[in-house]
């Protein structure tokens, strides 16, 4: 699980390069709707896939259709906001019916600002979701299984912020808790169902008119339902401590860098524990009005997907956006992962460590204010020492975002 205090621009490429439906409307139509502003909105997508399943050998390819019909309700009452949305989206492939789901996300979030000095933030998100065959799980065997693996998946998020923007010193407590629980009645799959609760806050010290110093402390505890060997289970706590910098030199850049240290220690005496540096650095540069370049690196440790304690790994990512015209942009990004897959080694191999290259590359056309139209390739690759995980994949998708 990522640590909550890295920023979302460490992401943003990553996201680009992998999540579908990264267009978003600016000037979207509503309606009235009791005191909301309604906005329903539709992705509609037509998607080829040289390899539907990441597979190493006899590799899946297929057209396949898209429907994501989005509703969202939103309304502000002074400084603060509510929001509530819902989205669907069902997905279903031409040569390869075995990979077709539908998913559903529910969620409602407010920001509430109390007084000058008292900020609250809190979400709420419901996911009935999948991890598609070749995934998580299944990686490196996606067409063993009959379908993908479906899901549940509940957060809650609250944060408690005080301090005016201005002060010298504001402090950021947060809650964070996530469940999630595979539909399978198997035992493989109960022992997958796991909590993660985090605590923790970041503390920011104004030095400057636009840089503040941060202080970052969160305490992740990770409770697996069932173990497979009762006497030597996956339950851990993770502790990061990370000390940095945010700022916003001129108005054409601005980032932040952190660093610290991070621990990770099981329940069980048969596990190794972790502990390690730990790192986020994220800067965007706006040379142009029209044009930006973001660029990131971040560490990261995530549980294991079946070989291995945990996973150890890091990301560095850059992405260009560019307005060519008033109708047209485009975004091309890319990103490089690597996870280690630490601890119990399997039959005398070598840890496994995975190598993966992300490309991205985008146009986007706002043929009207309410239709915008994406062409996109995205290409990804992986090189491992476990060679049943290797793969390449090559997409092409041509997507349609409708509102009123």
């Amino acid at each position: 699980m990522k640590n909550l205090p890295k920023k979302i621009i460490l992401t943003s490429t990553l996201v680009a390069c992998t999540t579908a439906y990264a267009q978003q409307f600016e000037d979207a139509a509503s309606m009235e709707f009791g005191g909301f502003d309604f906005t329903p909105t539709v992705d509609l997508g037509l998607e080829y896939d040289d390899n539907v399943t990441q597979s190493n050998t006899d590799e899946i390819d297929s057209w396949s259709r898209t429907i994501a019909p989005q509703l969202n309700l939103f309304t502000t009452y002074g400084a603060s906001d509510v929001e509530f949305s819902y989205r669907l989206v069902n997905r279903d492939y031409f040569s390869s019916d075995t990979d077709n789901f539908t998913d559903h996300f529910l969620r409602a979030a407010t920001n509430l600002e109390l007084n000058a000095r008292n900020r609250i933030r809190a979400s709420l998100n419901y996911e009935d979701g999948h991890d598609a065959r070749g995934t998580n799980f299944s990686i490196g065997q996606g067409q063993t299984l009959s379908e993908p693996d479906q899901y549940k998946q509940s957060e809650l998020d609250f944060e408690y912020s005080y301090g005016a923007f201005n002060a010298d010193g504001r402090l950021d407590l947060n809650v964070n808790l996530l469940d999630k629980n595979y539909d399978s009645d198997s035992i493989i799959y109960q022992a997958r169902d796991r909590k993660y609760s985090t605590l923790g806050g970041t503390f920011y010290y104004r030095v400057g008119a636009n840089t503040d110093l941060t202080f970052d402390a969160y305490r992740t505890y990770v409770d697996y339902d069932i173990a497979l060997d009762n006497a030597n289970p996956l339950d851990s706590v993770q502790d990061s401590f990370l000390v940095g910098v945010d700022w916003e030199a001129t108005a054409k850049t601005s980032g932040f860098a952190k660093i610290g240290y991070q621990t990770k220690d099981f329940d069980s005496a048969f596990r190794e524990d972790f502990s390690g540096v730990d790192w986020a650095l994220g800067v965007q540069w706006e040379p142009l009005e029209y044009s930006s370049i973001e660029v990131s690196t971040e560490s990261n440790t995530n549980e294991t997907n079946g070989e291995g304690n945990f996973i150890r790994g890091n990301v560095h990512s850059i992405e260009w956006r560019h307005d060519w015209l008033e109708r047209v942009r485009s975004t091309v990004g890319f990103a490089y992962l690597n996870n280690r897959y630490e601890g119990q080694i399997v039959d005398g191999f070598d840890v496994r460590s995975d190598n993966d290259v992300r490309f991205n590359a985008s146009v986007y056309y706002q043929f009207r204010r309410w239709l915008n139209f994406e062409l996109t390739y995205r290409h990804n690759e992986r090189d491992s020492n476990r060679e049943q995980v290797e793969f390449d994949r090559n997409r092409l998708l041509l997507n349609a975002f409708i509102t009123l």
